[in-house]
């Protein structure tokens, strides 16, 4: 998920309150990860004895709790005078509960679903800025009256600002503290007249000055009016004055007297306010809480004009990558610049937001077909991915952009913004730099891989994962000469997966580092465990990602493996596909060299897929090549593949290499392999992948095909 402006200090003190000890423990362990600090209480009672002597900068609250409910819990908290934002949690999802806590004075309102725990912190963050934020408000405020009434007693005292006009002479009198505020000395101009008067009102201002004035005069009414004057000194400022009518015998007005109070700070101060409370301050676009109403807004006239109404959820493309490398001030600098060149992508009619973090939002109004709305998305991909310069550095960046469109996606703004979150997830999906609209099927498709991104975090504490081993054989003997270590996953809901399910998820997340790490010290263990048991020594393959492959200190992580499990380096044998090896030719043969050196085995896999050179692979201090099941599938019947797979052990042979096929399925294609010098060989027909257990029993007593 997209990151919050997150000024706060990272010792924030949150007190959660849950019964459910374990969801208790995994928003306890999801929090301080994060950097705050933590309390549980499992009841309303033991945590309102806590806070007796304790302060918490933030509340996370069950709202269905042992002994009292989360209503009778905020009750309890305004009794006390607790002030601490809450965010309410719960497991129904019920639309009037969450309007009833919003309505209470919640922060947040979050059901417990699968997303729960990757939402958590972004929820708590902007909770705990937007407390921060009301702090500065109220604080801004409280000096605001302090000001104005200072200002207040000094008028009363001093009569600063006082003023009379005799209607019948025409004669003005202004109290030396009225020149003051209009920039002028005491006494100059001697003579006051109106028609001096109105030179310096704003010429804006002016129509409504007169009318005021006049109609105080006919009704023998008080008058009340702001307005702005040029002053001599200051320039242009705002006051306001209060005037009183006499009236003569007759009932005529005769005297028009009162004040006149600069109030330029105090509107200067408002705007001010207003600007805090619906404007993010680094990039001066509307903020969350005014796009919603400007959503709402646009809505409503998309209903009145039968018009399309188009919401564009952007988010840059490894923004955190430009924050760890240049720093969080370059950041900054780039989400500016960012949101300059977006405001020139929409019209002035249209809404450009920023929600926090790299995630901006365009509202797009007045749309008669979905083609306006592609046009702006595609005027946006090409201007966001020109360069930034930055402190001296060429800055490139692209972004992924989400699209739903009124009424199609939603008829309200929480629908819209969401199904188009969505959409921004699949184009992240489909390698970033595109847009996506929103459909049903993305929406259930982005649940499912959500679901499996956060049940993955827990699988290896759970033991989910398992590895199975499928034999490689020498075809003229039968021997087994080595084995494959291939990853499954046991999932406790979607049942057993292969990788081909998961693995891309874990590669987009990262968590392929510490799962590669998983897979090869459980693989190299097993094997070892079967020699202890006086079982035939064979080899055992590993794979091993691009991520994997390119991460630091790999032949570290591998020696450390290896000296912890006792198993021998002859006895492993690292599989990397053609691809990996070929990004960065030159420094991968350094890395290649390292595990070599080490002893160990090193195997192509999926040979003749990518886009090897010739030259640099026989650079590279391979062992093996590995021909890929897509050649041998059809080696019997198609020429094409039969020659591929000739050329492939051709070149082993020349260079010295070992050559292996996989996806073995019937005797023609043994046979034909066989002819060709291929005897290594793996596939159906000779074993499917097994569990630990049984391939015991293949080593002790051989294979039967």
């Amino acid at each position: 998920m997209p990151e919050l402006p997150k000024d706060i200090t990272a010792a924030e003190l949150i007190l959660v309150i849950e019964d459910d000890a374990g969801f208790a423990e995994l928003m306890h362990s999801t929090l301080v990860d994060e950097g705050y600090r933590c309390q549980n209480f499992a009841c309303g009672r033991d945590a309102f004895d806590w806070l007796a002597v304790n302060s918490a900068e933030m509340i996370i609250l069950d709202y269905t709790l042992p002994d009292m409910t989360g209503a009778a819990v905020i009750e309890r908290m305004r009794e006390l005078g607790l002030s601490a934002p809450f965010v309410m949690v719960t497991g129904r999802d019920d639309a009037g509960l969450a309007v009833e806590m919003m309505k209470t004075g919640a922060c947040d309102f979050m059901i417990k679903d699968t997303t729960f725990l990757d939402r958590l912190p972004a929820v708590v963050s902007r909770a705990l800025h937007e407390a921060q934020t009301r702090r500065k408000l109220e604080r801004a405020e409280m000096s605001l009256r302090q000001s104005e009434a200072r200002l207040a007693r000094a008028q009363k005292i001093a009569r600063m600002g006082s003023w009379e006009w005799n209607i019948a002479s025409g004669e003005i009198n202004w109290s030396d503290e009225l020149y003051h505020i209009f920039g002028l000395t005491p006494g100059e101009p001697a003579v006051i007249n109106m028609e001096w008067l109105y030179t310096l009102i704003v010429p804006l201002d002016l129509p409504v000055f007169k009318k005021a004035i006049l109609n105080s005069i006919k009704s023998c009414q008080p008058f009340n009016l702001v307005y702005r004057i040029t002053t001599q000194n200051a320039g242009e400022i705002v006051v306001t004055s209060q005037g009183e009518v006499e009236c003569d015998e007759s009932g005529h007005a005769c005297l028009l007297s009162g004040t006149t109070l600069d109030i330029t700070a105090r509107i200067r101060a408002e705007s001010e306010i207003q600007q805090l409370i619906n404007y993010d301050t680094l990039t001066g676009l509307p903020n969350r809480s005014l796009l919603h109403d400007r959503l709402h807004q646009a809505i409503a006239q998309s209903v009145r004009d039968k018009n399309l109404l188009g919401v564009l959820v952007l988010d840059l493309d490894r923004f955190k990558g430009i924050n760890e490398t240049l720093g969080h001030r370059a950041g900054d600098k780039l989400l500016k610049s960012i949101g300059a060149r977006l405001q020139a992508c929409v019209r002035d009619s249209d809404t450009l937001a920023r929600l926090g973090g790299d995630e901006f939002v365009a509202i797009l109004v007045g749309v008669t077909h979905e083609e306006g709305i592609t046009t702006v998305a595609k005027k946006v991909l090409a201007i966001v991915s020109e360069p930034v310069y930055i402190d001296g550095h060429e800055i490139y960046t692209t972004c992924s952009i989400g699209i739903a469109v009124y009424p199609m996606d939603g008829d309200d703004s929480h629908t819209l913004l969401k199904h188009a979150d969505l959409a921004m997830y699949q184009a992240k999906e489909l390698d970033r730099n595109n847009f996506q609209f929103f459909s049903r099927d993305m929406n259930i498709k982005v649940l499912e891989r959500m679901m499996l991104e956060n049940s993955m975090r827990k699988a290896l504490e759970r033991d989910e994962f398992f590895l199975v081993y499928q034999p490689q054989v020498d075809a003229r003997t039968g021997r087994i000469t080595g084995m494959e270590a291939l990853l499954r996953w046991q999932h406790p809901d979607l049942g057993l997966l292969a990788p081909d399910k998961f693995i891309y998820l874990a590669e987009d997340n990262g968590f392929i580092i510490s799962l590669g790490e998983w897979v090869l010290r459980t693989a190299c263990r097993q094997n070892k465990a079967w020699q202890d048991q006086g079982l035939p020594a064979v080899r055992v393959a590993v794979n091993l990602s691009a991520k994997q492959f390119g991460q630091y200190h790999l032949d570290e992580v591998i020696a450390s493996t290896l000296l912890d499990t006792g198993l021998e380096p002859r006895w492993l044998e690292l599989e990397i596909t053609e691809s990996t090896i070929m990004k960065d030719a030159e420094k991968n043969t350094v890395i290649l060299q390292k595990f070599k050196g080490m002893g160990i085995s090193l195997a192509i896999d999926d040979f003749g897929t990518g886009y090897s050179s010739l030259s640099y692979l026989k650079m590279f201090p391979l062992t093996r090549l590995k021909i890929d099941r897509a050649f041998v599938r059809d080696i019997t019947t198609n020429p094409d593949d039969a020659a591929i797979a000739e050329i492939i052990i051709d070149i082993a042979r020349t260079l010295k290499l070992s050559v292996i096929a996989e996806g073995v399925e019937t005797r023609a294609q043994m046979q034909f392999l066989s002819f060709n010098n291929c005897v290594e060989m793996q596939g159906y027909l000779f074993s499917r992948p097994v569990r630990a257990e049984e391939f015991a029993n293949l080593l002790k007593n051989g294979l039967k095909y």
